[in-house]
């Protein structure tokens, strides 16, 4: 039986020449730079950052309209609640007018009570020769006494008196001066007097 040769096995070797003269030839595009990764990761960045742009831009445009609605809900709110707030605010002028009107009268005030005392403490050391002419309230505690005498020593002893009567605190000489009364000298005089803030509170 005869044995059969085995041909050896050539490597198929394709060597394709192009024989055509160079302005006849067909130029092959190369894709291959779609496939470099310098041109890649570039790319997928970039997209990335478009995509991020995008829904930072969608995110901010739906806050700002939801800011915005709810700012023309506040407004909507102030407005139908105006008439209110314009009655209260009216209420409180007129409140603030009356608590000055309060204050005004509590500081002028004084009970009966320290008026009461006060002129019996007045007219009880009142020497012979001396009168009274008037009496003013210059501030809540204070008093302005004017009156006339024939004796001039009697202006200082009505002054010490005074100053040891319950409700007075001090006594001070504000004018002298001499006048003529039916033909006989007199002296006209003006004293201040500060109550005492503690007498009379109550009456």
């Amino acid at each position: 039986m005869a044995s059969k040769k085995k041909e050896p096995t050539r490597n198929a070797l394709a060597i394709s020449i192009n024989l055509l003269p160079p302005e006849y030839r067909k130029k092959q595009k190369d894709f291959s730079w779609f496939t470099d990764r310098r041109v890649i990761w570039p790319s997928v960045a970039l997209i990335v950052v478009l995509v991020g742009m995008a829904y930072v831009y969608v995110f901010t445009t739906d806050v700002i309209a939801s800011l915005q609605s709810e700012v023309e809900r506040v407004k909507s709110e102030v407005n139908r609640e105006r008439p209110l707030l314009t009655k209260i605010s009216d209420l409180e002028k007129k409140q603030g007018i009356i608590n000055t009107k309060i204050n005004a009268l509590k500081s002028i005030q004084v009970s009966k009570k320290r008026w009461v005392v006060l002129f019996e403490n007045i007219s009880s050391v009142l020497p012979p020769n001396m009168w009274v002419t008037s009496i003013g309230q210059m501030g809540e505690f204070d008093l302005e006494m004017k009156g006339m005498t024939y004796d001039f020593s009697e202006v200082a002893e009505y002054m010490v008196k005074l100053e040891k009567q319950p409700s007075i605190q001090n006594v001070s000489l504000v004018t002298i001066s001499t006048t003529k009364v039916d033909g006989e000298e007199a002296y006209n005089f003006t004293i201040k007097v500060v109550l005492n803030r503690d007498l009379g509170g109550e009456g």
